[in-house]
């Protein structure tokens, strides 16, 4: 019995865009564009308006556009061998475990690369979290960092507004630990926070934004450089939310994949591999409409 690739291709694309659902929710699903190494975004140039013009004729100008591309990175996971008894026992669960030893946390470090890919650290653009002392949880740090308060989403949705993004959908992307941070600060009871696409959220939007916990968005380095994902991190490095407004910040994932060599007489099985086309960025040349929330160091 031969593996069907086209199942194999079904169910890895499924379990992807299940693992990367949170991400439409706060940023513009370009896929349909997704077919080559870059996704290049039009930014509409700002135009001149005059009040009462007396001068005739008036002056003639063009628009200045620009573009945002967004880079293609290809992911691939490595050859997967599949036995004969593999092949003989065979069932949808069996191919579900089979591709999940295969796929690992590709879904989970797509959606966490496009946030690193959508993250800056661009003066006033950025602020820093004035909360209490909680022990500090990026990869490598040590000491205490001051939480994530209401005061701080304030801060953001003021530089947001300052930006003159719209004021719908806005989203606060934060890590599974940031958010209880949050939910302290805010004294939340159990009725005011809801589980969707099965991680915590906030039911009702605060101060414009729906909040939305992941496991892991962003980390920085003491002098502001944004960490790449599975950086081994340092004792000074701080963790960051996102506060997103969600046509200022894009994503492209391609098709899946799939290879499949049968009956292979050096491995005396079958060899599966694929691979996926992903990538993100914001979408406004300037970085407005993406406001990091970094924490600050707290003794």
């Amino acid at each position: 019995m031969a593996i069907q690739r086209e199942l194999w291709a079904e169910m890895i694309a499924e379990e992807l865009r299940a693992k990367i659902d949170p991400l439409k929710m706060f940023a513009m699903d370009l896929s349909e564009y997704a077919q080559g190494t870059t996704i290049h975004v039009p930014v509409a140039g700002a135009t001149t308006i005059l009040k009462n013009n007396s001068s005739w004729p008036m002056s003639v100008n063009e628009r200045n556009d620009t573009v945002v591309d967004i880079t293609l990175n290809t992911y691939h996971w490595s050859p997967m061998r599949v036995t004969q008894a593999d092949k003989v026992q065979l069932s949808y669960d069996k191919m579900a475990s089979l591709y999940n030893s295969l796929n690992g946390g590709l879904g989970e470090r797509l959606l966490v690369e496009s946030l690193i890919s959508m993250t800056h650290c661009t003066s006033t653009k950025y602020v820093f979290t004035t909360g209490a002392a909680y022990v500090a949880h990026a990869p490598g740090a040590t000491g205490n960092r001051k939480g994530l308060t209401g005061k701080d989403l304030r801060a953001a949705a003021a530089i947001l507004d300052k930006q003159k993004v719209p004021i719908a959908d806005r989203y606060l992307v934060v890590d599974s630990i940031m958010f209880w941070q949050l939910v302290d600060d805010l004294s939340y009871n159990a009725d005011r926070v809801d589980v969707i696409n099965g991680l915590p959220s906030i039911t009702t939007p605060l101060y414009g934004f729906t909040v939305v916990s992941v496991p892991q968005v962003v980390y920085f380095t003491a002098t502001g450089v944004i960490r790449d994902y599975g950086d081994a991190g340092a004792t000074t490095d701080y963790a960051a939310a996102l506060a997103i407004q969600k046509s200022c910040a894009g994503f492209g994932m391609s098709e899946v994949a799939t290879f499949v060599k049968e009956d292979d007489p050096t491995y005396q099985a079958d060899i599966i591999s694929g691979w996926v086309l992903h990538g993100a960025k914001y979408l406004r040349t300037n970085k407005e409409g993406v406001v990091p929330i970094i924490q600050a160091a707290a003794t």
